[in-house]
């Protein structure tokens, strides 16, 4: 099945944005903390946290959410073969978007294996197809960016990464651009902080340092 592409007006894309927005934020997929703040596994200190595996125990936000990323697929993107997940975090959207475009899945291993096949793509995509990128939510763009590789050295082509959510960091800005890549996100940091904010999670104070942070994370400190 070849995907067209669609129009989507400015409208939509806001509309969309702060529908999952909202949805995200009721499920406490992402969170807030200025102080203090979180961790992540590699020691970087953020006020803001993200995990959307949370959306695939809700059958109804699960559903829309797919039917999002399904939309955006078809309206970003045109003439897919493959639709390709990052491992573990895109596949059960991916999956979701595969069987809504009646379109062969393959998922991306952070690392080749080192028994069996030695393999790091799972399933089949063949040298000159198509593939469209999946993840759940991008930082740095890097987990994306080597599932883009690995497609890339079967042969196969890709130009585009769908994803949920995003926090617009410079250095994933960089990292798409200088490996030729379009990212498509259902809604990013600035609509997640509006939404937040309307609902008194946070306040416009708390909104500035998170800006702060957004812009250099690796020296931003936490407020005294």
């Amino acid at each position: 099945m070849k995907i067209e592409n669609l129009e989507l007006k400015p409208k939509d894309i806001e509309n969309v944005a702060l529908q999952v927005s909202e949805i995200l934020i009721n499920l406490e997929c992402v969170k807030f903390r200025i102080n203090p703040p979180f961790t992540y596994s590699a020691g970087l200190e953020s006020p803001v946290y993200t995990d959307n595996r949370l959306i695939l125990s809700s059958p109804e936000d699960r559903e829309n959410i797919a039917s999002l990323l399904t939309d955006l697929v078809m309206i970003k993107t045109s003439n897919v073969d493959v639709i390709a997940a990052t491992a573990t975090a895109g596949i059960a959207h991916a999956a979701y978007i595969a069987y809504n475009l009646y379109l062969p899945l393959v998922y991306i291993n952070p690392r080749q294996k080192g028994y069996g096949q030695q393999k790091q793509i799972e399933g089949k995509i063949l040298k000159g197809q198509k593939a469209v990128v999946i993840d759940d939510h991008i930082s740095t763009g890097m987990s994306s960016l080597i599932a883009v590789k690995a497609i890339r050295d079967e042969g196969a082509h890709v130009s585009d990464v769908i994803a949920i959510t995003t926090y617009g960091l410079n250095e994933a800005e960089i990292n798409f651009k200088n490996n030729n890549i379009k990212l498509h996100t259902l809604t990013d940091l600035a609509h997640l902080c509006n939404v937040a904010l309307k609902k008194g999670l946070i306040s416009q104070q708390e909104i500035s340092i998170i800006n702060n942070w957004s812009q250099n994370p690796n020296s931003w400190q936490k407020p005294k």
